[in-house]
């Protein structure tokens, strides 16, 4: 085996100080003894596994538990972005929306984003609060541009699909001669 470099050692420290940040800002925001009463963890366990302070470390069904009992997203992304990759949240009751309505979702939101950026756009570092409220705005709008794509993907697939997007067309802009 070879000897661990330079930079994987520089990766491995800023994905760590990446999900160190993450479990400061989830247990910053939720009600930690609610989560541990609703999933069965200790509530001081949970407190020093999400404390970076401490030797205890978040294991990988805790962190299932405290998400999907929470809704925040916030360290599994950290995870996940460490590996390239981004993750989307998608309601299973997600709420049915005409096309033209999430392409209006997707508009605010980007506006939403852009409006933080100018924001913030002279700054050479982020104050955490700030950081966090770029990064939920923008996973807000990739969530609504998956279900956006997923709408598409489900409306445009056979004859009934078509009559489905048509038939939400007329209905949220008039038909010519009818209005």
């Amino acid at each position: 085996m070879s000897e661990p470099t330079n930079e994987m050692f520089t990766f491995r420290e800023s994905v760590q100080q990446a999900i160190n940040n993450a479990c400061f800002a989830f247990s910053d925001k939720e009600n930690m003894q609610e989560i541990a009463r609703n999933t069965g963890i200790n509530s001081t366990l949970l407190r020093n596994k999400l404390n970076p302070a401490q030797q205890h470390r978040l294991a990988l069904d805790d962190l299932v538990l405290i998400t999907k009992d929470s809704g925040n997203y916030a360290i599994l992304n950290s995870v996940l972005l460490s590996l390239d990759m981004v993750a989307v949240n998608v309601s299973r009751e997600g709420e049915q929306e005409t096309l033209v309505k999430r392409a209006l979702t997707n508009s605010m939101n980007a506006g939403d984003l852009s409006r933080l950026a100018l924001e913030n756009g002279g700054e050479t570092r982020l104050p955490r609060r700030k950081r966090n409220e770029l990064l939920a705005s923008a996973q807000q709008s990739v969530s609504n541009l998956v279900l956006l794509m997923n709408d598409l993907e489900n409306k445009t697939s056979g004859v009934a699909p078509f009559l489905s997007m048509a038939t939400d067309f007329v209905i949220t802009n008039g038909a010519p001669g009818l209005v």
